[in-house]
């Protein structure tokens, strides 16, 4: 069950706020699931679900929103018609900076989430995610404002306005009630910079970093406090933003910027190189997702036009496959099998190892693969790979379970199958199959 604070802090926001939820996505599954979480929380309300599948006419309905002073809660794809979606996020958050945004993502790097919040996302969700995990995330996305958060607020107002003295007061304030809080001494950092005392600024700043080390807004705010007075500072701090967030293409080229300055131009060349190298990755992730999209619509239809296509993204990417690209590999090893192209399969399975030897999935596809060509002892040793990587793999899949007891049935290995067709029937107690080749196991070792 959700903790019902979450399920509060969100009824609220729909029944006292009257706000509204912009969903920019394909997935229906994804769909579905949000309006039956919507509904779970409101009860009988459906006009505060507003789903688009591309970003035109999903930002118009968040201009509409906008111009009604309707609050929104933005849900959007990483990918939108193979396309990723940073621009368009960076775009909202650039005229609309109190826009809440949600991303859905699949399975991503921790990195890959730091680019995210500091391009402006609010929170982030996997896919697939579950009612609960919906609501404990919009929950955290449109919490009403705490005092800290007011004060914060106020304080910002303060120092666009250019008082100085009203703005640090706030921050005094904010530290009182938290004495380490990172925004406190962020805004505080900033009344000292915006009064000409740049030391000052940077021991906020320092304090702030300290306080919470994973955060990138305060050594944003120290390399700018650096730029232009202590090179080396400055490159310290870009460089430690550029571990943390590593896919931000400027910050790589500002990085080289600064060793052109210095004359240290084979630096300067590796930074530009990883600049491209990183803009390249984005648009490979653009490539890759057009693929699989065309892969999963000709599906069993055309293994041959899968096959085709998921070739071509492997082959474009040539030396920079990851792990992240094992996908692909286990779908075009499919495409492969429905084609009868049992070898190439194989070799296909051995180049994807080569990434990921540990893989316990490549090892059993590549084990479906020899038995496709009837090399029964190549399929067996391929799963006792797998079950070495892995010894519990097999545990929530009946189909991955009937598969490895045939097979092991077959190889006269009768311990083993019996272990395979055991789980197959308890997980579903209705399977005949597994229930008969576990009697002439029985038969067969009596």
């Amino acid at each position: 069950m959700a903790d019902k604070k979450y399920d509060s802090i969100v009824y609220d926001y729909f029944e006292k706020r009257h706000g509204t939820v912009v969903l920019i996505s394909e997935d229906a599954i994804f769909k579905k699931m949000l309006a039956s979480t919507i509904h779970k929380i409101t009860g009988t309300r459906r006009d505060n679900l507003n789903t688009y599948e591309n970003v035109q006419t999903g930002l118009k309905k968040i201009q509409e929103n906008t111009k009604n002073k309707t609050e929104s809660v933005v849900f959007i794809e990483r990918y939108i018609a193979g396309r990723p979606s940073t621009d368009t996020i960076i775009t909202m958050k650039r005229l609309l900076p109190d826009l809440r945004i949600i991303v859905l993502v699949g399975e991503t790097k921790r990195e890959n989430i730091a680019y995210f919040y500091e391009i402006g996302v609010n929170n982030v969700i996997s896919k697939p995610a579950s009612m609960n995990n919906i609501i404990e995330k919009m929950a955290f996305t449109i919490k009403p404002q705490g005092k800290l958060s007011e004060y914060m607020g106020l304080g910002k107002r303060f120092l666009a306005a250019g008082k100085l003295k009203e703005a640090l007061d706030v921050s005094t304030k904010i530290l009182k009630i938290k004495p380490d809080s990172p925004a406190g001494l962020m805004l505080r950092g900033d009344v000292f910079l915006d009064a000409g005392k740049r030391d000052d600024a940077i021991k906020s700043y320092l304090l702030a970093h300290e306080s919470s080390r994973l955060y990138l807004e305060p050594l944003k705010k120290l390399a700018n406090a650096y730029k232009d007075v202590n090179q080396e500072e400055y490159l310290k701090y870009l460089k430690k933003l550029d571990r943390l967030s590593p896919l931000n293409t400027d910050r790589k080229t500002n990085i080289g910027k600064v060793y052109v300055e210095r004359k240290e131009m084979g630096r300067a060349e590796k930074y530009f190189d990883l600049a491209l190298e990183s803009a390249k990755q984005e648009a490979m992730s653009m490539v890759s997702s057009v693929a699989e999209r065309i892969s999963d619509a000709v599906g069993q239809a055309s293994p041959s036009m899968s096959e085709k296509y998921l070739a071509k993204v492997i082959e474009s990417k040539g030396n920079n496959l990851t792990k992240d690209d094992l996908t692909l590999f286990n779908k075009l090893g499919i495409a492969l099998r429905g084609q009868g192209k049992w070898r190439e399969a194989i070799d296909n399975y051995t180049r994807a190892l080569d990434i990921s030897p540990d893989d316990e999935g490549l090892h059993y596809n590549m084990g479906m693969a020899y038995y496709d060509g009837k090399e029964l002892k190549m399929a067996a040793k391929s799963f006792d790979i797998a079950l070495e990587k892995n010894p519990e793999f097999y545990k929530h899949s009946e189909g991955a379970s009937m598969n490895m007891g045939g097979i092991y049935m077959e190889a006269r290995r009768f311990d083993k199958a019996r272990i395979f067709f055991t789980n197959a029937l308890a997980l579903n107690p209705r399977n005949t199959t597994a229930k008969r080749k576990l009697d002439a196991i029985e038969k067969a070792t009596s």
